[in-house]
């Protein structure tokens, strides 16, 4: 006998992956048996005929399990294939477990499908185990959202495809049109279920790829207000280019057209070039670097940098900004600026008026500034992994001091020597960054590597939670021990009293990381001088391990 739930389960499934939603994180629970059950099915060696083919990956943990889909999708998106990533959990408290990466998603534009199973109508309000309310949980951090009313054995097949359709439809974004709600990011599916919840063998349907609806395509803009047209870029000389987290090689292109600097973050993918400037945020705290700062009359930012307050006073005290690919967060974009777009347009591109000495003063200035010491510390390993990368190998920078200390370091490569540096910028927190690094690496199907502190590790060390059924990536972890979070001696906190502030911010942990990583099935390598950590970097990537840079 057919189930209601179990056949919605597999017409929802099947119309997903329809629309290209090929891969799928599961956590475990009972509300949402017939997703798992036909989920299951349909990655198993001896699927059923009719059943679509897809990747499942089963986790505990749904924090986890949220930011491994989150990676998994920016792996596809470095691919060329960006499509959204499922997430299936039960009811309750699993469903705000997800909060964390939702937000995440939702402020870096990253497609997400929550897919959490509900108790029916009937079964809300009286008090029924792991019930809360469910809908609306995730407020403004998704695009869009929808519960499903439990299925009935009356109705016919159609409803679970529209729902389908429309929820990729808002997942992936809008390319046609101009307002915030274009941006892809996360879509919550609340999909209610009663008993009976176990399998019933019941066929696969056929499903075919339905459109959005017209509604949909034409949705109220009530979420943004309409860009402007994008004008002319001014052809003002004294112009610094800002390539911030997303920022894309038009970067690079629209400085080298008019001549203009480029202060490149590290994960803007425009870090190359001549116009690109080494040491950009240390050369604007010298005397000189200010001199030059104050005689700027324009600047252009591309993508969304956040790294250094330097940058952030250059924006903030900019005569004239213009703003363009700020990402899903432009509506953020500084209130000041002249013209805020969602993309760089091809006018902004065109050939300028060269001044040659503008460009020159800036590159003096950066080149004079001091280079790496000898000294066996955070800012030497950041260095040594940076020169392990070669042209489009992939690489996720934790988004404490890690990244910073990339931004310090790395070089300015040949166009067509980039390696792809991803960080979790959307709001920057330490969460999740090892469950991104090893959905990034399942995604792109080659070794990844990863450059993160000791206490953004063991925030999320369950991301190695990887059971003996599942899919294990070739993964390089470089840890930076420098026995906590030592990202506060950058900032006016390190001024207190020295042991309050070791308590309440270095928070020192004394984890032997050892025997944790091999708890977890992972090989573990010390080491204690760029020679040795230079000399396991040189190995190949084989399966999961790390490498622990004790400084």
């Amino acid at each position: 006998m057919t189930h209601p739930g179990a056949a919605y389960a597999r017409e929802l499934i099947a119309a997903l992956v329809a629309h290209g939603v090929r891969d799928y994180v599961l956590c475990p629970g009972s509300r949402s048996g017939p997703l798992a059950h036909s989920l299951a099915e349909a990655a198993s060696h001896d699927a059923p005929a009719g059943a679509p083919r897809l990747n499942l990956h089963v986790r505990i943990d749904e924090r986890s399990a949220a930011f491994l889909a989150l990676g998994i999708a920016r792996g596809r998106a470095i691919e060329g294939a960006p499509a959204p990533v499922a997430i299936v959990t039960t009811s309750g408290t699993a469903v705000g477990n997800l909060m964390p990466a939702v937000m995440e998603a939702h402020h870096s534009g990253v497609p997400l499908l929550l897919l959490t199973a509900d108790r029916p109508s009937e079964l809300r309000g009286i008090g029924a185990n792991q019930t809360t309310d469910q809908e609306g949980l995730f407020g403004a951090f998704v695009r869009w959202e929808a519960t499903s009313p439990a299925p009935t054995a009356a109705e016919r097949e159609g409803r679970a495809t529209l729902l389908a359709a429309r929820a990729v439809h808002w997942a992936m974004g809008d390319p046609d049109r101009d307002d915030s709600a274009a941006a892809p990011g996360p879509v919550h599916l609340n999909l209610e279920f009663r008993d009976p919840l176990g399998p019933d063998g019941g066929q696969w349907p056929r499903v075919e790829r339905e459109r959005a609806t017209l509604a949909d395509r034409t949705r109220s803009r009530l979420h943004g207000a309409v860009v402007p047209r994008p004008g002319v870029l001014p052809d003002e000389p004294r112009t610094i280019v800002i390539a911030g987290d997303g920022a894309g090689d038009k970067a690079r292109t629209l400085a080298e057209a008019r001549g203009w600097p480029l202060f490149a973050e590290p994960t803007s993918g425009a870090r190359s070039g001549p116009m690109a400037m080494p040491c950009y945020v240390a050369a604007l705290t010298t005397h000189r670097g200010q001199e030059l700062a104050a005689e700027v009359r324009q600047v252009v930012v591309v993508g969304r940098p956040t790294l250094s307050r330097p940058i952030t006073r250059l924006i903030e005290g900019a005569p004239a900004l213009y703003v363009a690919g700020h990402g899903a967060r432009w509506r953020e974009a500084p209130r000041h600026a002249v013209r805020v777009l969602p993309s760089v347009p091809d006018e902004w591109l065109t050939l300028g008026a060269r001044d040659q000495q503008w460009a020159e003063q800036w590159g003096r200035v950066c080149e004079a500034v001091p280079g790496a010491s000898d000294a066996w510390n955070a800012r030497a390993v950041a260095g040594a992994f940076v020169e392990s990368l070669g042209a489009g190998d992939v690489a996720l920078i934790g988004s404490s001091n890690s990244i910073r200390q990339v931004d310090d370091v790395a070089p300015i490569w040949e166009p067509e020597g980039v390696p792809v540096l991803v960080a979790n910028r959307g709001l920057a927190g330490i969460d999740g960054t090892t469950s991104t690094a090893v959905g990034m690496a399942l995604a792109v199907g080659r070794p990844v590597s990863a450059l993160m502190g000791d206490v953004t590790f063991l925030h999320d060390v369950g991301g190695l939670l990887i059971g003996p059924d599942e899919a294990r990536p070739d993964l390089r972890i470089v840890i930076i021990n420098d026995g906590g979070g030592t990202i506060f001696a950058r900032l006016e906190h390190s001024t207190g009293n020295p042991e309050r502030v070791r308590r309440v911010f270095t928070t020192p942990h004394g984890v032997d990381i050892a025997p944790l990583a091999a708890a977890y099935g992972a090989s573990h390598v010390a080491v204690g001088s760029v020679a040795e950590l230079a000399a396991a970097l040189a190995l190949p990537i084989e399966g999961i391990e790390v490498i622990e840079a004790r400084v």
